[in-house]
C-alpha cells in the first residue's frame, strides 16, 4: 500500500531533546517494518487542522491538504494526526471546534475529484495529551495553558465523535503515547515506537479488511 502520513512535529519527528528530527520517529519505523508498503511523510512543525497561525504561517493543514493529495496521488491510506497545535493559547478553540476541523480534513480527503485512481481509506489518529505540567516546562509550553491542557483531554472523544458517522478508521494516540518531560508536548524515542506499533496493527487491520 502507498501510505500517506499528515501530521505535525509529532509525525516530523521533533525531539524535544535537542530540537533536532529523531530518525525513530513513529513514520521511519513504520517504513522500516512494513518494506512491502510505500510510508510517504508529511509531517511540518505546527501544523494544524484548520487554524492559520498569525505568527508562524503556512501551517494550516486544510489549505495545504487538496495539493498534498493530489501530489502523492495514487494513495490506499490516509493517515492524520492532528490536533495539538490547534489547542495553543492564540486560537482560543475549544476541543468541539478542533474535531471540526478533522471532519473537514475527512471530507477533504473523502473527495473523488481530488484524485486519478480513485478515494484512499482513512485513518484518523488523535493526538498525544499536553503534559500535566505543560505551563511549567521548558519549550513551546508558552503558547499553551491550563486551558489548553482541559481541551486537549477532551480532544479525542469529540474527534471519535465527528469521525463516527463515515466510514472511517480512528486510534487513540493517548493510549498509546505520551509527551515527554522536557516540554510537555513532543514524543521521545519510546513514544514513538509504542505508537507505531500501534498504528502498524491498525493498517494491518484495514489491509484485512481491503
Amino acid at each position: 500500500m502507498r501510505i500517506l502520513c499528515i501530521g505535525d512535529s509529532n509525525t516530523w519527528g521533533f525531539d524535544p531533546a535537542d530540537r533536532t528530527r529523531q530518525d525513530r520517529r513513529w513514520t521511519r519505523l513504520l517504513r522500516t517494518w512494513l518494506k512491502e508498503d510505500e510510508i510517504i511523510e508529511e509531517g511540518c512543525n505546527g501544523r494544524t487542522f484548520a487554524f492559520e497561525d498569525p505568527f508562524t504561517p503556512g501551517r494550516c493543514g486544510l489549505a495545504a491538504l487538496p495539493t498534498l493529495l493530489m501530489s502523492h496521488d495514487p494513495i490506499d491510506l490516509v493517515i492524520v494526526m492532528l490536533g495539538t497545535n490547534d489547542l495553543k493559547v492564540q486560537f482560543h478553540a475549544n476541543a468541539a471546534a478542533i474535531a471540526r476541523g478533522a471532519r473537514s480534513f475527512v471530507r477533504t480527503i473523502s473527495d473523488p475529484n481530488l484524485y486519478t485512481y480513485g478515494v484512499p481509506s482513512i485513518l484518523i489518529v488523535s493526538p498525544i495529551l499536553l503534559h500535566e505540567k505543560i505551563e511549567e516546562l521548558e519549550g513551546p509550553g508558552g503558547d499553551f495553558n491550563g486551558r489548553s491542557l482541559e481541551q486537549s483531554r477532551l480532544l479525542s472523544s469529540h474527534i471519535q465523535t465527528v469521525c463516527e458517522p463515515y466510514d472511517i478508521y480512528f486510534l487513540d494516540a493517548s493510549r498509546h503515547a505520551c509527551p515527554s518531560n522536557i516540554d510537555g508536548v513532543h514524543m521521545e524515542a519510546d513514544s514513538h515506537e509504542k505508537l507505531a506499533r500501534a498504528i502498524q496493527a491498525k493498517i494491518e487491520e484495514i489491509r484485512a479488511r481491503k
